[in-house]
């Protein structure tokens, strides 16, 4: 098994006017869009966070594209990681084949459970014949929320905003204490009713 990041996303779920207005840096969008002198620690931090919140979660959030290679036809149903699941296609590589030149459509895209799976239709079975030996079989998916900021969840953007409060304020030595201890409880309490409990 492979995962392999095909397409990022296209924007991150947090602007850098979101991030100064929380971070005090700015009162409006009209001061946010003045004051730039930060503008590439901010926008390394949002990712930062954005990156950790998916990591912590086992989730993506804004629309991306994976290739995910398996070595084998499963018994069942094809789990699929770093819901939630938008669609998939399938295609595979036979001994002797140059690249992924046959494709599988005998299945339904099951994007209502978490993680997302590919079941087999009735009366279909996966392919029998012989494959390629190494990751010959590439299940192409994309997965997330949805292309806007909007269609995160609420908690998991604040739980990011916190983020990056917490690196922008701590970027030296960080101080073990209280303060800190406290908003780590505070993010992670907002991640863990979007955790994914099956991991790849």
């Amino acid at each position: 098994m492979k995962l392999v990041l095909k397409t990022p996303p296209a924007i991150e779920p947090i602007t850098k006017t979101e991030a100064k207005i929380h971070l005090r840096l700015a009162v409006d969008a009209v001061g946010a869009a003045a004051y730039t002198t930060e503008d590439d620690l901010l926008d390394r931090l949002i990712e930062t966070a954005r990156v950790q919140a998916e990591q912590e979660t086992g989730r993506r959030l804004i629309t991306q594209t994976w290739e995910y290679y398996l070595d084998a036809w499963p018994d069942g149903d094809v789990v699929i990681p770093y819901p939630p699941l938008q669609s998939a296609t399938i295609t595979y590589r036979l001994e002797g084949d140059a690249g992924y030149d046959n494709s599988f459509t005998g299945f339904d895209t099951d994007t209502a459970s978490e993680p997302g799976r590919l079941v087999l239709q009735p009366g279909e079975s996966w392919p029998t014949c012989v494959l390629y030996p190494d990751r010959p079989i590439k299940v192409t998916y994309v997965a997330g929320y949805g292309d806007s900021a909007d269609d995160v969840p609420g908690p998991i953007l604040s739980a990011m905003l916190l983020k990056i409060s917490d690196l922008y304020e701590h970027r030296g030595t960080v101080v073990v204490g209280a303060a800190v201890n406290y908003l780590q409880d505070a993010v992670d309490s907002l991640l863990r009713q979007y955790q994914v409990h099956t991991r790849f």
